[in-house]
């Protein structure tokens, strides 16, 4: 049986806005590979990687440093990320789901929990949300659980981040 590639889904329209994505990743990995945005009109959102089929940021990479690893998720290899001086993944990101560390010399991403998902665990992330907003799910399974609802809050999030766009990449 084809393995299918797991990836994160955020259903904007039962977000709270609580941070807890953010703290919890923080905790895991040191820095967060998921951060909260407050937009224009004062909603807190989680901006994340897509772990998308077609990645902008790995096309653009002149090092070969953001590659798929075996379970699919889009991963960075800090020993070939040196935080070259373009940061076009930041650019390519459709999702501004790229993000500087807190020196400001590497990058950080998210990698599903890599060191979790290796275990049999799922991203922390999902696991902590206390609104279940949060979901690793098969790529395929989005479509099944994606609501009009769930769509429009969205197309609003994307709306703040590429403004004049509000549809997906």
């Amino acid at each position: 049986m084809p393995h299918k590639q797991k990836v994160l889904y955020i259903d904007y329209s039962t977000c709270i806005g609580c941070e807890t994505c953010e703290y919890v990743c923080r905790f895991v990995h040191d820095t967060p590979r998921i951060h909260m945005m407050r937009t224009a009109s004062g909603v807190m959102a989680p901006l994340y990687c897509r772990h998308c089929e077609s990645p902008n940021c790995a096309k653009v990479c002149k090092r070969g440093a953001i590659v798929r690893d075996v379970d699919g998720a889009m991963i960075l290899q800090p020993q070939l990320c040196r935080g070259c001086e373009t940061r076009q993944c930041l650019l390519a990101c459709p999702y501004a789901a790229m993000f500087e560390t807190d020196t400001g010399v590497m990058l950080s991403k998210c990698d599903l929990c890599a060191g979790r998902r290796q275990i049999g665990l799922s991203p922390a992330c999902a696991e902590m949300c206390p609104c279940g907003a949060i979901h690793f799910i098969p790529r395929e399974d989005i479509a099944k659980i994606e609501t009009g609802k769930s769509r429009e809050a969205f197309e609003r999030v994307m709306g703040h981040l590429r403004p004049g766009k509000g549809k997906e990449e």
